[in-house]
């Protein structure tokens, strides 16, 4: 069967358009990279029992410039900060922190509540932490992960605040990514949370034991 000199010459100009889009069709799919998250948890502190139990409220932690999102945050120079593009935490650290650090008060003995976003009793006791920095430091010979935060416990008897305490720690990475930066990040979060935990416990033991020595002398002057 002969072909007019038309088709032939349509045939002709279809062939290379056709190859073109067999050929477009094997290329690779580019897809976006997959988005990774990472959480951090509350570490198993424990402590001995006090006398009596107190409510502690926990007022929302705060967090520096910089340090409000879900961004994992990295640092190439002492002067730059910029996020992980494929990498970030589960929610804002402050979030994480704040969650870890209310978990591990409920495990104490000598805690009764922990009071968060409502507020059902006049807790003796009020928390609040600051989070001025959690970054992996990926300028030096090896990677590094620092936090840094500062907490308050005010004593609203006493009405002062009855302890101020700092925690600035780092931990070395063998690899700079962003796994080895959540697990290091975990094991400074443990050491601060234990640390909150034994400042409040002692604040907490401390009243508790001037609160009975004043009774004490009332009760003795009373008698007299």
């Amino acid at each position: 069967m002969m072909l007019s000199a038309p088709v032939r010459r349509l045939l002709r100009a279809a062939l290379p358009l056709s190859c073109l889009l067999l050929g477009a069709c094997a290329l690779p799919v580019s897809r976006p990279p997959l988005q990774h998250s990472y959480r951090l948890d509350a570490p198993d502190v424990r402590t001995a029992p006090l006398p009596q139990a107190v409510v502690v409220q926990l007022l929302p932690v705060t967090a520096a410039a910089g340090f409000q999102t879900a961004a994992m945050m990295y640092s190439r120079s002492p002067q730059t900060l910029e996020p992980y593009r494929d990498s970030r935490w589960l929610a804002p650290p402050s979030r994480l922190i704040a969650d870890a650090i209310a978990a591990a008060l409920r495990r104490q003995p000598w805690v009764s509540a922990v009071q968060q976003q409502t507020v059902l009793v006049d807790a003796p006791w009020a928390l609040h932490c600051s989070l001025q920095r959690l970054e992996h430091d990926v300028h030096g010979s090896r990677g590094t992960v620092r936090l840094d935060l500062t907490c308050e416990l005010a004593d609203r008897h006493g009405r002062g605040v009855a302890a101020h305490w700092r925690f600035d720690g780092s931990e070395p990475v063998a690899v700079n990514d962003a796994a080895h930066f959540a697990q290091a990040a975990q094991v400074l979060l443990d050491r601060a949370v234990d640390a909150v935990v034994q400042h409040t416990r002692s604040a907490v033991q401390a009243a508790g034991t001037s609160a009975a020595a004043a009774g004490a002398h009332g009760g003795a002057g009373d008698g007299g």
